[in-house]
């Protein structure tokens, strides 16, 4: 079962005022848009290179590219987050069905988004500086999927135990390549504290 923890933001989407309620088709749109973003990060990641890499330091390579994708998906999905308030209860449907056949693709490619950040994580291993940066717009990835799958099992409740097990999936894979970018940064640490224990010891 999906574990939402930011409620908070989604209570905060819940706050913002709009003059009409999306429809379930442009619900589609919209999730169709952000998964397309999410497609076009996959060729970046996968030029992710030990060489490559540590040009994040001055702005090149493939890691600003994929920073700044992530942050256009934060934005886009917080604007279809704002379209959402106030949509009503969907019934049972050809309209429901289409909102998750939507959705569970988004978790597809961005699953093999993420599971190519993951696998590319273990290359800087020794360059820790690399995971701060992408560990945080992961983070507002997280807030924004978790907020828009929050919405659908609630508007959608049709199918608001499938959404739920995708949401879950995904969430996991965020989870794992979160905990990946974060502990490069907190290795950064730890060798510093190493460092320290060693002049102290000498």
């Amino acid at each position: 079962m999906v574990s939402f923890r930011n409620f908070f933001t989604a209570a905060l989407a819940f706050s913002v005022p709009i003059s009409a309620a999306i429809t379930p088709a442009e619900v589609v749109t919209n999730i169709k848009s952000i998964t397309q973003k999410s497609l076009a990060l996959q060729a970046p990641a996968k030029d992710i290179s030990l060489v490559n890499g540590p040009l994040v330091l001055i702005g090149q390579g493939p890691f600003p590219k994929i920073i700044l994708g992530f942050s256009d998906i934060v934005t886009t999905a917080t604007t279809a987050i704002a379209q959402m308030q106030g949509m009503p209860k969907e019934p049972a449907g050809a309209s429901t069905d289409a909102v998750f056949e939507a959705f569970r693709e988004f978790v597809r490619v961005h699953q093999a988004l993420l599971n190519i950040l993951i696998g590319k994580a273990g290359l800087f291993q020794t360059v820790p500086f690399i995971g701060q940066p992408v560990a945080a717009v992961l983070r507002q990835v997280e807030q924004v999927v978790d907020t828009i799958a929050f919405m659908l099992i609630d508007t959608f409740e049709a199918r608001a135990a499938d959404l739920k097990d995708e949401a879950g999936a995904l969430s996991g894979t965020l989870t794992i390549c979160i905990d990946k970018y974060q502990g490069l940064a907190l290795k950064k640490r730890s060798l510093r504290f190493a460092r320290r224990e060693m002049v102290a010891a000498a």
